[in-house]
C-alpha cells in the first residue's frame, strides 16, 4: 500500500497549496471553503483505501457477494461525500464554489497521481 499513500500524501499537498494560495490571493473565507473541499476528497480517498483493504480479505466470496459489496461500498462512498458537502454548504455556511473547486482539485489530483504512479495491487 506504499504507492496508495503516497498518492493520497500528492493529493493532501496539493490540496494544501491550492488553499494557501486561494487564502494569499484571494482571501480566508474562500481558502476555507477550498480547503474544505479538498479535505473531502481526502477523505473519500482514505476510505477508498479502507475499503479496498477490507476487500482484499474478502476474497473467494461469489459473484453476487461480491457485485453487492462492490455497490454497497458506492453508496457509502457518494452518500458520504454528499453528506460532507451539504454540512460544509448548509452547517457551515462556507461559499459553494471555492468548495467545489477544492472538491474537484482534490478528485483531480487523485485520478493523475495514480494513472502516473500505478495502480498498486
Amino acid at each position: 500500500m506504499g504507492a496508495t499513500y503516497r498518492v493520497i500524501g500528492v493529493q493532501v499537498i496539493t490540496v494544501i497549496l491550492a488553499s494557501s494560495a486561494a487564502y494569499f490571493w484571494l482571501g480566508s473565507s474562500i481558502a476555507m471553503a477550498a480547503l474544505f473541499g479538498g479535505a473531502v476528497a481526502v477523505a473519500n480517498a482514505l476510505f477508498l483505501v479502507w475499503c479496498m483493504r477490507i476487500g482484499v480479505r474478502r476474497l473467494g466470496q461469489d459473484a453476487r457477494q461480491e457485485l453487492a459489496w462492490l455497490v454497497r461500498f458506492s453508496f457509502e462512498r457518494f452518500l458520504m461525500v454528499a453528506l460532507f458537502i451539504v454540512a460544509g454548504l448548509g452547517w457551515l455556511k462556507l461559499m459553494p464554489v471555492p468548495l467545489l473547486i477544492g472538491f474537484v482539485l482534490g478528485q483531480l489530483t487523485l485520478v493523475v497521481s495514480t494513472i502516473f504512479s500505478g495502480i498498486e495491487k
